[in-house]
């Protein structure tokens, strides 16, 4: 009955939690750290909406993007029908690497963790990547992403808590309508749902996820606005966060079965494959499957021998040589930081190819910018000369000259991308642009002469709307006067010479990419009716034509015969650009520092544009100001203990950082029921440097009475910890400790008290090389070894622990997931402190062993005075705590985990999405002295009798040392809690004991 009565009194009190519980032991939660090579000056400008944060000579990027972000909010908040009341706080970047050096969001466990965070708190980190377009296009994605969230999730502490446990909304809805304001009803979308209707595989909108999510509401919400206008937009977002049902609220909005519109929408798809009609398949003469689903940059060599091409891991980049005759694939060069917390991709090393097969690669490395260059002889072997280090610029493209002496790059420089030549040699860049279009892609023609490709179009003229093309060349006799070809309305790139006079390009059109050709002696097009839609960027080689082919997510290398393409020229095309519509979502490119006369009137005209459109005065803007290191608390958490020791309790965890991170608080404590036992810490961290510092206090009370004696266990602890990360993944860290223990007797003044004080150091090697695929899922490895040294300063003795922990996590299909851990730990010296064996991390009624040799626990209920200083081992299911313990363990754990919303045919409640399924095993032993695997050891050898018994005795059962555990268990997120529940048996000796039953919180290991 008593138990009954406490069983209810938890479940009340985890009915009032919200928060998730992670465990503390067998449950590992690394600390993330990042590698700082540079110092950063911060600053940031302000307007009525926003704050944009930047660094060093950025200032120029940060003005543009505010002005961007006030000229778009009207249009974004008028389609969604809300206005939040908070600012959006924007840290913008110049390129991925110094981005990977920020420290926001380290003290989080994962990346969804600092998705969720940077949307609760208005912050949004932005990398610039390619150019002004992608640019704003991601910060439009972005700032969505926070109004949706604040719109649906936000509103007072009740709404909050409310919606995060009734409301669950799918990734199609919030990433589509991102993708929606964004970029509209965008070619690259179009081609997407030309491939899924094409080959018929379009995926359940429930179990889609990332890029396929969000083109596929990217197109729902297109199609809602062109068939049920834009209005009904706002009006499905609203009615969501009412009735927390994102298909009821579509249905009730649009008047029309939710399956009734997947119907008509999935008609509205089928227009796409007009595209059949007016183009022509054309069969590739070979092609390649790369290692990874997507590439970054690809580049084959003139001769057509030799393909080049990056991927991308989490940041961490790959550049690889393809040897196409042979199939031979080689890895050159490997750069960059894997960072699994982050969710944003980098452009990577820049590749190009010059003459002689000569491949010259340009990357970022420790804060610097390098080269180095690959010669490629005809068999596929290599050479490589040392990297050459040049300007520290972000760079966005590269073409090396045929002599390899300079290279065509395109750098964004004062918040504008420009194009220069850089001198090699000299080490020495020269702009060809100073202007605030946007350059996108530039090339070397036969005369030294440059090609490119800019949204400029003419000045004396009203600006067309976006997107807009022109192709211009430059002439190093008249570098002031560049020569205009052509513009047209859409977006034009991947520009090729096949000759001094015919030229191929990609034009981006409503279904996709078509492949243009350009006679350029007399400014002559003609479009080829080759099906070009899934094409990314194709080369023309002495061996034909090589084209990066994106099947709707994954990416390949397809080859085409030049004939081929020469046999599919289609109907003349002829470029135009497009008037003003005003159902179009229309991206306007808002110049900053004009020079001359007629730039800043047109200028002035776009801000006039803009006032009318705002109902406010432009450039309402304040700053720069120099950011101010104010500490905020960045969360507070409440969760249910089970302490091993000392029961039952409820702990609670206070957070403070500045808004760079860089300075880390954290505060905690834990309280029981009889109030006699707590704990009390405290920690800053100091994350500015490479070297990472941090402080922590622990004071740990024990309170422990019994019929015939009461005493009381203080424990206090000091840590200074260095670490030193040698990559994202991996880290040393050395801690300097300082432990006392204090035992007490509050009932007897004679009783002397017992004293002890420990000082010793913790070394610790730890590699985290995980990805999270959900709730208790993941995938990848973890490895931790420790070596620590331990000597008591007030009273004789020592010890030494060596331990090691390797957890391996194998996906084995989307239903199931495997789980291995391999525990082990070893102590020597006089006074080493013993690992308990048994049970399971915070687990709610625990039991306890009893045992007839003495452990840290005791044998009287009064547990010894460093008991603190003793490691509790789990999981070893189907044993209670403290089943066996020494000064050496050894523990195999393996788990089979079922998502059951895997399995499930539909889309169920944020409660039944959270189920899993788990069957195990655990093997396990602790011993001191001889291993268990000698003939006589600690574990099966016991002395009777001696002291007082003049009968001495050694006896040797030779019983099985491990401990065998086996059974099921689920696994839930109830009221915010991660619930788990076990059914195991224990194995001892060859006998199945009785089964037992866990109740615990937090994650499995």
């Amino acid at each position: 009955m008593r138990n009954l009565n406490s069983f209810f009194a938890i479940f009340l009190f985890l009915s009032l939690g919200f928060t998730k519980l992670y465990g503390q032991d067998s449950q590992w939660i690394p600390e993330n750290h990042r590698i700082q090579y540079q110092n950063f000056q911060w600053n940031y400008i302000s307007s009525s909406n926003f704050e944009v944060y930047y660094f060093d000579k950025n200032e120029a990027l940060a003005k543009s993007t505010l002005t961007y972000l006030e000229s778009d909010n009207g249009r974004i908040t008028e389609i969604l029908s809300y206005t939040p009341y908070q600012k959006v706080k924007i840290f913008v970047y110049p390129n991925h690497e110094t981005w990977l050096q920020s420290n926001s969001g380290i003290s989080l466990a994962n990346s969804a963790d600092v998705a969720e965070e940077n949307l609760a708190k208005f912050r949004i980190e932005v990398a610039f990547k390619d150019n002004l377009v992608a640019f704003k296009q991601e910060i439009t994605k972005q700032i969505v992403r926070v109004y949706l969230h604040d719109l649906l999730f936000g509103g007072s502490v009740r709404d909050v808590l409310q919606n995060s446990l009734l409301l669950n909304v799918s990734d199609w809805f919030v990433l589509g309508m991102s993708a929606y304001l964004a970029s509209g009803d965008s070619p690259e979308m179009r081609r997407f749902t030309y491939q899924i209707i094409s080959e018929n595989k379009i995926r359940r909108l429930q179990v889609a996820t990332g890029a396929e999510a969000e083109l596929l509401g990217q197109s729902i919400w297109s199609y809602i606005a062109n068939t049920y206008g834009k209005q009904a937009i706002g009006n499905i977002l609203n009615l969501t966060r009412i009735i927390r049902s994102e298909q009821s609220s579509l249905s009730s909005t649009i008047r029309k079965p939710f399956s009734k519109f997947l119907k008509d929408w999935y008609e509205y798809l089928n227009d796409a494959k007009n595209l059949e009609i007016a183009t022509s398949k054309v069969f590739p003469s070979s092609f390649y499957l790369p290692p990874s689903n997507q590439i970054n940059s690809f580049q084959a060599s003139p001769d057509g021998l030799f393909e080049a091409f990056v991927t991308d891991e989490f940041g961490r980049y790959k550049v690889y040589l393809h040897n196409v005759a042979t199939d031979k694939l080689q890895l050159l060069q490997q750069t960059g930081l894997k960072d699994l917390n982050r969710t944003s991709d980098g452009k990577g090393p820049l590749i190009s190819w010059s003459g002689n097969n000569r491949l010259s690669v340009l990357f970022n490395e420790q804060g610097f910018t390098w080269m180095k260059n690959y010669q490629v002889n005809k068999g596929g072997n290599y050479t490589s000369e040392p990297k050459l280090k040049i300007a520290n610029l972000s760079y966005l493209d590269m073409k090396v000259s045929s002599n390899g002496m300079k290279a065509l790059v395109r750098v964004l420089e004062k918040g504008q991308v420009d194009l220069g030549i850089y001198d090699l040699k000299r080490n020495k860049l020269n702009l060809l642009t100073k202007d605030a279009y946007n350059e996108t892609e530039a090339h070397w023609m036969p005369d030294n002469r440059v090609i490119y490709i800019t949204d400029r179009y003419i000045d004396s003229l009203p600006s067309p709307p976006a997107p807009i093309s022109s192709l211009f060349v430059w002439n190093p006799d008249e570098p002031e006067n560049p020569t205009r070809l052509f513009s047209t309305s859409g977006k034009v790139y991947n520009f090729k010479l096949q000759s001094d006079s015919v030229a191929y390009f990609l034009h981006n059109q409503a279904n996709g990419p078509r492949l243009i050709r350009f006679q350029m002696a007399d400014t002559s097009f003609r479009q080829s009716r080759v099906r070009t839609v899934a094409w990314q960027n194709f080369e023309l080689t002495a061996k034909g034509v090589y084209a990066l082919e994106r099947n709707i997510v994954t990416d390949n290398i397809q080859r085409y015969t030049e004939t081929s393409l020469e046999e599919y020229l289609g109907s003349e095309w002829i470029p135009k650009i497009n008037s003003a519509n005003p159902t179009t979502i229309i991206e306007q490119e808002v110049a900053s520092f004009e020079t001359d006369a007629a730039k800043k009137a047109r200028k002035a005209r776009l801000d006039r544009q803009l006032s009318i459109r705002l109902k406010r005065e432009p450039g309402k803007m304040v700053g720069p100001l120099a950011y101010q290191n104010s500490f905020v608390f960045n969360s507070s958490e409440g969760q249910f203990k089970s302490d091993p020791i000392r029961g039952i309790g409820y702990a609670y965890e206070l957070k403070a950082n500045d808004l760079l991170e860089n300075h880390l608080f954290k505060a905690g404590a834990f309280l029981t029921a009889n109030l006699l036992n707590s704990d009390i810490w405290g920690e800053y961290a100091y994350l500015a440097n490479k070297l990472d510092w941090k402080f922590r206090y622990d004071r740990k009370v024990l309170g422990q009475d019994t019929e015939n004696d009461s005493q009381k266990i203080r424990f206090n602890r000091f840590a200074l910890t260095a670490s030193y990360p040698f990559s994202l993944l991996s880290r040393l860290s050395v801690t300097g400790l300082y432990s006392t223990n204090r035992l007490f007797n509050q009932v007897s003044l004679v009783t002397p008290e017992e004293y002890s004080g420990f000082a010793g150091a913790l070394i610790s090697y730890e590699v985290d090389n995980t990805v999270q695929a959900g709730d208790n899922l993941r995938t990848g490895y973890r490895i931790n070894a420790t070596l620590e040294a331990q000597k008591d300063m007030v009273m004789s003795g020592e010890f030494v622990r060596i331990g090691f922990d390797a957890r391996y996590y194998k996906k084995l299909s989307n239903t199931f997931y495997f789980a291995t851990r391999f525990s082990s730990s070893h102590q020597l010296g006089s006074r080493t402190q013993a690992s308990m064996l048994g049970g399971m991390d915070n687990w709610f009624f625990n039991r306890r062993d009893v045992r007839a040799q003495e452990t840290p626990l005791g044998l009287d209920g009064l547990a010894r005075r460093d008991v603190f200083m003793s490691n509790f081992i789990a999981p070893l299911r189907g044993f209670a705590l403290n089943k066996l313990s020494g000064n050496s363990h050894l523990l195999f754990n393996a788990e089979i985990r079922i998502p059951v919303k895997s399995i499930m045919p539909s889309e169920s409640s944020s409660l039944l999405n959270s189920v899993q399924l788990v069957g195990f095993t655990d093997v396990g032993t602790a011993w001191t002295g001889s291993s268990p695997f000698e003939k006589s050891n600690g574990f099966n050898t016991n002395v009777y009798g001696g002291k007082t018994n003049p009968f001495i005795a050694t006896v040797t059962d030779f019983r099985n040392p491990f401990l065998v555990g086996y059974g099921i268990g689920a696994r839930a997120v109830i009221f915010g809690y991660f619930v788990k529940f076990d059914y195991a048996f224990g194995i001892e000796n060859k006998e199945v004991k009785s089964p037992l039953t866990y109740l615990t919180l937090g994650y499995d290991f």
